[in-house]
């Protein structure tokens, strides 16, 4: 079973992430794929994070960084912005409760460099941006907190190969609300609800059933940013 997103309906201000850059400069939208090489425990910073940035003339912005687990055990993740594009980071590191994102960027030909350093503890990362520009270090604290938004909200392109080799197509929605989270997968031959979602370092599951012969299919999938794949039993 593989599943690519095809759209998202985050409210756009979540998708929001910017520097400022002396009094004028800022970035938006990044996304990154980079190794781990950590003690192991990536559990603890797969998910979405937030954070909230003040320009000089007062207005706030609002950053969510999502990290995710590549099949090979590298982690994934980065920013989106209102438009969907994806900029990738340099790289991004795990090494036991400490977690750093490098930024390599350039905007009107100027280029620079943030990383993002800090501790790890339960749901707070607490450190400090640092951001080189031509000659200049500029440093200041740093706070993300988890966000507990629902990563996987959207549409995705469903397949799942069939042993006699063909290929089945449906579209698999996915919502969050007040209520909850909920969804359905829907194709031209059925329509099923979905049931017992739950999402957990990165693992989506949910049970799907067929109205017709009452059969009952229960599916996971692991979580690789814009991909999820996995098994239908």
């Amino acid at each position: 079973m593989k599943m690519k997103r095809i759209k998202s309906i985050h409210k756009a201000a979540a998708w929001i992430f910017q520097i400022a850059l002396f009094s004028y400069f800022c970035f938006q939208g990044a996304s990154a794929i980079a190794e781990d090489k950590g003690s192991g425990h990536m559990d603890r910073i797969v998910g979405a994070w937030t954070w909230t940035s003040k320009q000089s003339d007062g207005e706030l912005f609002t950053s969510v960084m999502d990290i995710s687990l590549e099949e090979s055990g590298s982690l994934m993740g980065g920013i989106r912005n209102p438009e969907g594009e994806r900029i990738p980071f340099e790289s991004v590191n795990l090494k036991g409760d400490q977690i750093q994102v490098v930024v390599d960027h350039e905007i009107m030909g100027q280029a620079f460099k943030a990383s993002y350093g800090g501790k790890v503890t339960g749901s707070n990362i607490e450190g400090e941006v640092v951001i080189r520009f031509q000659d200049r270090i500029l440093r200041r604290g740093w706070k993300a907190r988890r966000l507990l938004e629902f990563p996987l909200t959207g549409e995705w392109d469903w397949k799942l190969s069939t042993p006699d080799g063909n290929e089945l197509k449906a579209t698999l929605i996915i919502h969050q609300d007040a209520e909850g989270v909920s969804g359905r997968l829907e194709s031209e031959q059925f329509n099923m609800p979905l049931r017992e979602i739950s999402f957990k370092a990165g693992q989506l599951k949910f049970v799907t059933q067929r109205e017709e012969n009452g059969g009952t299919f229960y599916s996971s999938g692991k979580w690789h940013g814009n991909l999820l794949s996995g098994q239908v039993i």
